[in-house]
């Protein structure tokens, strides 16, 4: 794509699911709901908005986190395997 992020971006053609964290110092929030402008077939989600864990939610800190990404995770892989027949 010769550098260009938003070709690149554009490019993707697998359903993707993206979670943010808030008040994340080293990932901010921005960042990845910017990409997802110019994925096709994407999904956002924001992880727990009351929680300040940033990217560490999914290391076990705040298990209602840990929780949220579970149910999530496993709603988009029910979307894209279509329940599971997918994979069969």
């Amino acid at each position: 794509m010769n550098g260009d992020y938003v070709k690149a971006l554009r490019a993707i053609k697998a359903k993707t699911l993206i979670m943010t964290g808030v008040k994340d110092l080293l990932n901010p929030e921005w960042e990845p709901l910017e990409a997802a402008r110019y994925i096709r077939d994407v999904r956002t989600v924001t992880i727990n908005p009351d929680s300040i864990t940033g990217h560490f939610a999914a290391g076990g800190f705040q298990p209602a986190d840990v929780e949220q990404i579970s149910v999530e995770v496993e709603r988009f892989l029910d979307i894209v395997t279509q329940r599971g027949a997918r994979l069969k």
